[in-house]
C-alpha cells in the first residue's frame, strides 16, 4: 500500500485582498477527498476514499453520492466536462466513465497491478491518464485516448520504471503537448527521484527524465508536486521539504528555500492553473497543522494565507481555481473549502414582476465579467446557463428554486474560455429564452 504524502501548489493570479479560505461544507460520511474536478462555480465532482464519489451542483453546499457501478476501494483521479460526463480512476488502476451524471458507471480500462494517479480530459474525445507501472522493469502507464475513452493507448516509448512509482496529482501541463510528471524513488534515504517530461504529447512518445536531488526518508523520496507557470518556469516539491525550481522547462532544477520554520513536510501536494500569472500556491503540513503559502517569484519569498480551523486540521489534498479570485479544495474528513466568493445572484427589488423577462447582459462585449438581469413572476425552479457556440454548457449561474422577483446574476468567464460568441438561456416554469453575449480578451 502506498503511503501518500500530499503537497499542493496551484498556479493562479493573486486574488483581491478580501479573498480568503472558508469552509463550505463537509461531504457526507466525511471521506478523505483525493481529487476534485471543478467544472464551474456550481458543478464540482469529488473522488474520495472508500468507494465514495460525490457531485455538487450548488458550489458544495449539498452533495449527491454517485458511486453506483464503481468497485469498492479508494478513488483517485477525476475529470468532468459538465454535470453528466465524468471519468474517474480507482486504486486498482481502472478507469470508469459516466454519461448520466453518475447514476451509472462503465468500465473503460483495467490493468492488474497498476494504480491511478491522475486523469485529465481536455475535451469529450482527448484525454490523458497517469498510472503506475505494474512492477520493476515495466512501463509507466502513461495512456491517452482520442475517442472519449473507448480506447486508452499506451504512450509510445513510455518510460520503463526501476524501483520508482507515481504519486497522486504529481503532474502538470501547459497544453496538450507539454507535461511534467513526478515520481517516487522507493529506496530508503534516496538521494534523488525522477521528474519525467514530454513536449510532444502522450501520443508523440518523446519522453525524458531528470534525476532531481532531495532528502529521502525511510520510505523513499517522493517528488509529488509539479507546477509550471509557462513553458520554462516551474516548481517541484517533495516529502522531504525539498522544493526545487526550473527556468529551462525542467531540464535542470535548483534549490528553493521553503517557507520559514519548515524543516520537514509531513504532507505536501500541488496542482497548476494556467492564466498567465506567476503566482503559485503551496499547501503543506509539518505534522501539527496544515498551512497555505503563495509565491510570486518561484519561491524566493513566501506569503502565508490563513486557513479556517477545519482547514488547519484536515488540510488540502487537491485544489483547483476557475479564475483569479475563485478556487475550491478538498481535504481529509470531507472538508470542502472555497477561496474567494463565487459570482452571485442578487434580488434587485422586492416587487413581483408581471412577466418573465431575460435582459441583455451588460457590459457587452465583456472581459472577464458581465451582469445578466432577469425576472420571474412565479416562484419556481430556475436555471440560468451559459453555452459556447457549439452548445456545450460552460457555466451554471442558477439551478435552484427561486421566489418570484427581479434578479441580477454575475458571470465571470474562466481563464479557459476563448474570445467569441456565447449564449445564455433562462428557463423557469414554461418560459425559456436565449440571448447572445460576446467575450473579447
Amino acid at each position: 500500500m502506498k503511503n501518500f504524502l500530499t503537497l499542493l501548489m496551484t498556479i493562479l493570479v493573486s486574488g483581491a485582498s478580501f479573498a480568503q479560505w472558508t469552509v463550505v461544507s463537509q461531504i457526507p460520511t466525511n471521506p478523505n477527498v483525493n481529487t476534485i474536478s471543478v467544472v464551474n462555480q456550481n458543478v464540482i465532482w469529488a473522488a474520495c476514499d472508500a468507494n465514495r464519489l460525490y457531485k455538487t451542483t450548488d458550489g458544495g453546499t449539498t452533495w449527491l453520492l454517485r458511486n453506483t457501478g464503481l468497485p469498492t476501494g479508494n478513488l483517485y483521479g477525476i475529470s468532468a466536462l459538465d454535470t453528466t460526463t465524468c471519468w474517474v480512476g480507482t486504486v486498482s488502476g481502472s478507469i470508469y466513465k459516466t454519461t448520466d451524471g453518475g447514476s451509472s458507471w462503465t468500465l473503460q480500462f483495467s490493468l492488474s497491478g497498476s494504480f491511478t494517479n491522475g486523469i485529465n480530459m481536455f475535451n469529450a474525445n482527448y484525454g490523458v491518464y497517469y498510472g503506475d507501472p505494474t512492477g520493476s522493469g515495466q512501463p509507466y502507464q502513461f495512456r491517452y485516448t482520442t475517442n472519449g475513452g473507448t480506447n486508452w493507448l499506451l504512450s509510445p516509448n513510455a518510460p520503463i520504471a526501476g524501483n520508482e512509482f507515481g504519486v497522486v496529482n504529481a503532474w502538470d501541463w501547459i497544453d496538450t503537448s507539454k507535461f511534467w510528471i513526478g515520481s517516487a524513488n522507493l529506496a530508503a534515504s534516496a538521494p534523488n527521484a525522477k521528474i519525467y517530461k514530454t513536449t510532444a504529447g502522450y501520443g508523440g512518445g518523446n519522453w525524458s527524465s531528470v534525476n532531481v536531488s532531495g532528502t529521502g526518508g525511510a520510505q523513499g523520496l517522493y517528488y509529488q508536486a509539479i507546477a509550471f507557470t509557462d513553458n520554462n518556469n516551474g516548481l517541484a516539491g517533495s516529502n522531504g521539504s525539498d522544493i526545487r525550481k526550473t527556468t529551462d522547462g525542467g531540464n535542470s532544477w535548483t534549490t528553493v528555500t521553503p517557507p520559514s520554520g519548515f524543516t520537514a513536510f509531513a504532507a505536501i501536494n500541488f496542482h497548476g492553473m494556467k492564466d498567465g500569472s506567476n503566482t503559485i500556491r503551496l499547501s503543506l503540513s509539518d505534522g501539527l497543522a496544515y498551512k497555505v503559502y503563495k509565491t510570486t517569484n518561484l519561491g524566493t519569498s513566501w506569503t502565508e494565507e490563513t486557513l479556517p480551523a477545519l482547514g488547519q486540521t484536515n488540510g488540502i489534498q487537491h485544489m483547483q481555481f476557475i479564475n483569479a479570485n475563485l478556487g475550491f479544495s478538498g481535504g481529509n474528513l470531507g472538508v470542502f473549502m472555497r477561496y474567494g466568493n463565487p459570482s452571485g445572484i442578487s434580488n434587485t427589488s422586492g416587487e413581483v414582476p408581471a412577466d418573465y423577462k431575460l435582459g441583455q447582459n451588460y457590459p457587452n462585449p465583456f472581459n472577464p465579467s458581465t451582469k445578466i438581469d432577469f425576472s420571474i413572476p412565479v416562484s419556481s425552479n430556475v436555471t440560468l446557463k451559459v453555452y459556447d457556440a457549439l452548445g456545450k454548457e460552460v457555466a451554471v449561474l442558477a439551478d435552484k428554486f427561486m421566489n418570484a422577483g427581479n434578479y441580477t446574476a454575475d458571470f465571470t468567464a474562466t481563464s479557459g474560455l476563448n474570445s467569441g460568441v456565447y449564449f445564455y438561456t433562462l428557463s423557469a416554469g414554461n418560459f425559456s429564452e436565449t440571448k447572445k453575449l460576446l467575450l473579447v480578451k
